[in-house]
């Protein structure tokens, strides 16, 4: 608040012999002394003394701040401990879900996959002979003309054959599957963040080569005092300011609160959702704002120094400038607007009314004064 004198209206010489020219008043002083006498003990306030109420739409919240990070973040690992023979993307590539991001050198995958489907072929061979053969002892069996023990381990051959075919099969499909990895592909659709390896490298089993990341929806995470606990719940709407990009404001919501408050700092974590439309924001960015959980649209609103406090339980009054006198007035709060420094009077103040916003020393109840033009309260913040 712009520091002020407490000053007292000059009077000209011209007026002072106007007044002692002029008529006495019944009591013996002429009206021009009276009034001269009335000016010298007036105060003058200063335009930024004051402050106007007006009508303002305020927003009360739980403050909160930190970097917005993209919500989906991916590192993609090297499935084995190979050579890369080639690398499709770069950092900032858009991918889909799937489409190849690099391939391994795959010789000796191949080689297996090609072992395992000649071995599936081979075992398919196997039982079709171990079937025919079994037929064959069971109709001879039933002819009688080979023993039951015979006939059984015909049988057993069969389910024997059968066995090894299924197993060269599980193998097979594990053969192709390797192979298949060598062929690195993105596991969801995003951004390519970071890029770990070049072409040529080589790099170890689960060494991370690219990382992703989905930036169509950021998330803020941020530490609140316990005591806002009852004010939040999922859901519940975030506004929040950018710095970095001209203070851009953008909104979001409270997906998931911490179930467990930190025991050192008794603060508990929440998660917030940004949308990012046209991906506009990137991670990184550091936002402040308020989790919002008050509004009050078109309150009479004045500055917060206009408001001041007496007694133990703090009751909440103003001093106004009325009829050139200065008015103290007992007030009903509503919403405080931290943000832009304003607070809802409920009762005790109507809209064009004028308070004082700075030191009051000196002058009391009923003291006259006189002011310059007042700001309006929030002129300067502007109507949100």
């Amino acid at each position: 608040m712009t520091a002020y004198r407490w000053g007292t209206v000059l009077v000209t010489a011209a007026a002072v012999s106007a007044a002692g020219c002029g008529a006495k008043s019944a009591g013996g002083v002429s009206a021009g002394t009276a009034a001269a006498q009335v000016a010298a003990n007036t105060a003058t306030l200063n335009a930024s003394d004051v402050a106007v109420a007006s009508r303002q739409s305020l927003r009360a919240g739980i403050p909160l701040s930190g970097p917005l990070e993209a919500k989906v973040k991916v590192t993609v690992g090297a499935p084995l401990a190979e050579q890369l023979l080639e690398v499709y993307v770069n950092e900032g590539d858009r991918v889909q879900q799937g489409q190849p991001l690099a391939r391994f050198k795959d010789q000796v995958l191949q080689a297996a996959a090609a072992y395992a489907r000649a071995d599936v072929e081979s075992q398919r061979m196997n039982v079709r002979v171990a079937e025919a053969e079994s037929a064959r002892a069971v109709a001879l069996f039933a002819e009688g003309a080979i023993a039951q023990r015979d006939r059984d381990n015909a049988l057993a051959a069969l389910q024997s054959a059968r066995a090894r075919f299924s197993l060269s099969e599980s193998q097979a499909a594990s053969s192709e599957d390797r192979l298949k990895t060598a062929t690195l592909t993105a596991p969801a659709a995003g951004v390519i963040s970071k890029r770990y390896a070049q072409a040529g490298d080589r790099v170890d089993n689960g060494k991370p080569v690219f990382e992703l990341v989905d930036t169509r929806v950021l998330q803020l995470t941020a530490s609140v005092p316990t005591e806002w606990l009852p004010e939040l719940r999922v859901g519940r709407l975030v506004r929040l300011t950018i710095a970095q990009l001209d203070s851009s404001q953008v909104s979001g919501q409270i997906a998931r609160i911490n179930p467990t408050a930190d025991p050192a700092t008794r603060q508990i974590q929440i998660y917030v959702d940004v949308p990012n439309p046209g991906e506009r924001l990137v991670g990184g960015l550091f936002a402040s704002g308020r989790v919002m959980t008050h509004e009050a649209p078109n309150a009479v609103a004045v500055p917060k120094e206009a408001v001041r406090y007496e007694g133990e339980d703090r009751t909440p009054y103003v001093y106004a400038v009325s009829g050139g006198k200065i008015a103290r007035r007992r007030v009903t709060l509503g919403v405080v607007d931290d943000e832009r420094s304003l607070v809802e009077i409920a009762t005790g103040v109507a809209a064009g009314d004028t308070v004082i916003v700075g030191p009051i020393e000196g002058l009391a109840d009923g003291a006259p004064v006189q002011v310059g033009s007042p700001a309006r309260a929030g002129a300067t913040q502007g109507t949100r």
